[in-house]
């Protein structure tokens, strides 16, 4: 009887992962319809990537208070994906109140988990004195977002770092450094790719 108990237990877990990966599988194919089933029935279940990924359709076809209901649900079980999308609509105002302290402390969380875009949208805040960040080199959490972006090719966070470095705002001047990074941001500028792309 304790088996059957965790076959049923093991086979009803499995089932919102398998809806999430069928709806997950036809919206990178570019069938957002047939996406759309399976992962509700899977956010609805309560799996957060599920959670996300339909809030992140929602949000782009512009249901932005349904969205901000999916991306909570998953952000509030430590979801990376939601967290950074529910800290862009307070960041916004979409779907939710405008709240820049709320925006912030979400788009950290996931941050802090090393979400990507969450570590840009940080880093361009802080550079453009957004969601309570001041523009100057002393704001030590900003700093450490623009740093964390430039690990990431963020070409705005290097010209940032760049300058501070030649310009002696992180303390004495490193000429070395600010070189390093420019190399950098040349190889990433897209002018450079084109040029990259007539030779071959």
């Amino acid at each position: 009887m304790c088996s059957m108990i965790g076959l049923f237990a093991t086979a009803a877990a499995a089932a919102p992962q398998d809806d999430y990966d069928t709806g997950r599988k036809a919206y990178l194919s570019g069938d957002v319809v047939s996406a759309m089933t399976p992962l509700k029935r899977a956010a609805d279940a309560g799996y957060a990537p599920a959670q996300s990924l339909y809030g992140y359709i929602l949000d782009k076809a512009e249901y932005n208070e349904e969205a901000a209901q999916y991306f909570r649900r998953a952000a509030e079980q430590g979801d990376a994906d939601g967290q950074y999308g529910l800290g862009i609509l307070y960041a916004s105002g979409e779907g939710v109140a405008r709240d820049a302290g709320a925006a912030r402390e979400w788009l950290e969380r996931a941050g802090n988990q090393n979400h990507g875009l969450a570590v840009v949208a940080l880093s361009q805040a802080f550079l453009a004195g957004r969601l309570g960040f001041k523009t100057d080199p002393g704001d030590a959490a900003g700093l450490g977002w623009v740093r964390k972006a430039g690990t990431l090719d963020s070409i705005p966070a290097l010209t940032y770092l760049a300058q501070g470095y030649r310009s002696g705002a992180f303390g004495a001047p490193d000429f070395r450094e600010a070189e390093r990074l420019e190399a950098r941001i040349r190889e990433l500028s897209p002018d450079n790719n084109r040029r990259k792309g007539k030779k071959k």
